[in-house]
């Protein structure tokens, strides 16, 4: 079926109607009513209904952790979620600069004085305050693979220490890392690219060497997301001639952090208030809050079976607008996760974890557009303008949800790219990024549904 056809078949699928859903958001009493603003003057009878709607906490271990170009360094204390340790490996690449041409005395040979490595974070946490920071940099005794996928469990094993890093940092203003590589090491460096400079057969640019590894002290007091792109995160070497009779200069060689790269979770949930968790099951706390936090492999699900009686009572129904509000609590140490996606939850309980790559329809929540257009866009959240709440909108999915439901009088979903139908009574968030150190908790009975709907003549 070409692309034509499948949007043809799923603007059938889901008459009748389709063409009045994006236009059509009238009789509400207030634009605010949406948390977007649109224009309600009108004398359509749209009528309104919300639904809280039941959520729960579910811990989802094992995420992918690499390709995201941030890597996760510290620990973190948290009486809520527990204990997290975080260790960040990566490759380094020649990037530019002069190299050592061996020891051919017709040549002009350079010496090593140092080698800096420096990295930027471009968050920590705690948020703000003082901390204490301590790592140690190691070559990795097996170098990752760049056509392996790395998950947040595996752990590797450091070899020879490098250089270390340890003192107090303002969390805030303290962002800039740099570690001076031991002299042994930096001299063995080197002399490897001395000799590959100096071997017509192998060009440096295109050397893979060893790769590092960042190793958290067991002082650290805080997590950094070191970014491997940031215009400071580098390897610098200085080197200066041999000549002692040579012009005093020094010359930089840098090295970027580009290839694999990815990020080592430990959790220890032991005395916080998610000790006793297991993975992909239903977790309440008796403060009926709800978490999402990918550093702690928590996130929330929660339940739509409180549509099945609407849906039944309503049989004859265009659903205008379909926006679920998020309200949430402010926090001092973690800055407020906003964007994540609507995960189906699998019968087991679990999620399809790599359909933001493959077979998204059929396992996210897609924004409208996506619907349309068939381009790969989930819906993400959004600030209300009181930014007080999260709202994510996706009314073409609860359409299709509707209309599925008449036709089997069971909560279920057609994907429109396989027309397979797939039950669905609960969704299950998640961050579109593993290594962030931001989170989100809701509050309890803080997640409601609202739609606004035209009832029609058959």
């Amino acid at each position: 079926m070409n692309l034509l056809a499948k949007k043809l078949s799923f603007k059938n699928m889901i008459k009748p109607g389709l063409i009045l859903l994006i236009p059509v958001f009238f009789g509400c009493e207030t634009q605010s009513d949406l948390g977007i603003k649109y224009d309600l003057g009108s004398d359509a009878n749209v009528k309104f209904v919300e639904f809280t709607l039941p959520a729960s906490n579910v811990f989802i271990d094992s995420l992918r952790t690499d390709g995201e170009n941030r890597i996760l360094v510290g620990n973190y204390s948290d009486p809520l979620t527990g204990t997290v340790s975080a260790e960040g490996y990566f490759q380094f690449f020649y990037e530019q600069g002069p190299l050592p041409r061996g020891v051919d005395e017709s040549a002009d040979t350079l010496k090593v004085d140092s080698i800096i490595f420096t990295v930027e974070a471009s968050a920590i946490i705690p948020q703000s305050g003082s901390s204490f920071q301590e790592f140690s940099l190691h070559e990795l005794q097996d170098s990752l693979e760049s056509s392996a996928i790395y998950l947040s469990s595996l752990k590797q094993t450091p070899t020879t220490e490098i250089g270390s890093y340890s003192q107090s940092i303002n969390t805030i203003l303290d962002t800039l890392y740099r570690v001076k590589f031991q002299e042994a090491y930096a001299q063995s460096l080197f002399n490897q690219i001395s000799e590959i400079a100096s071997d017509p057969d192998q060009a440096v640019a295109s050397t893979i060497f060893k790769s590092l590894g960042l190793f958290s002290g067991t002082s650290s007091e805080s997590i950094a997301a070191f970014d491997l792109t940031s215009d400071t995160s580098r390897i610098i070497m200085y080197s200066s001639p041999v000549d002692p009779e040579a012009k005093d200069t020094t010359y930089l060689t840098s090295f970027r952090f580009s290839g694999k790269n990815y990020s080592y979770v430990e959790r220890d949930r032991s005395g916080s208030s998610f000790d006793g968790i297991v993975e992909n099951e239903d977790f309440d706390l008796s403060s009926g809050k709800t978490i999402m936090d990918p550093l702690a492999g928590l996130s929330s699900a929660y339940s739509l079976t409180a549509l099945e009686e609407f849906f039944d009572e309503n049989r004859n129904i265009i659903i205008n607008n379909a926006t679920i509000s998020f309200e949430f609590e402010a926090e001092n140490e973690r800055d407020t996760l906003i964007n994540f996606m609507s995960y189906f939850r699998k019968p087991d309980n679990s999620i399809f974890g790599p359909a933001i790559a493959s077979n998204p329809f059929g396992n996210i929540v897609m924004s409208d557009n996506a619907y349309l257009t068939f381009d790969s866009d989930p819906a993400n959240g959004t600030l209300s303008e009181d930014k007080d709440m999260i709202l994510k909108t996706s009314t073409l999915f609860y359409q299709q949800l509707y209309r599925q439901y008449l036709d089997g009088d069971s909560l279920a979903y057609l994907v429109p790219t396989s027309g397979v139908i797939k039950a669905i009574d609960e969704l299950v968030l998640m961050s579109p990024l593993d290594v962030t150190l931001q989170r989100t908790i809701f509050k309890e009975n803080g997640l409601i549904l609202r739609l606004y709907y035209t009832e029609v003549d058959q």
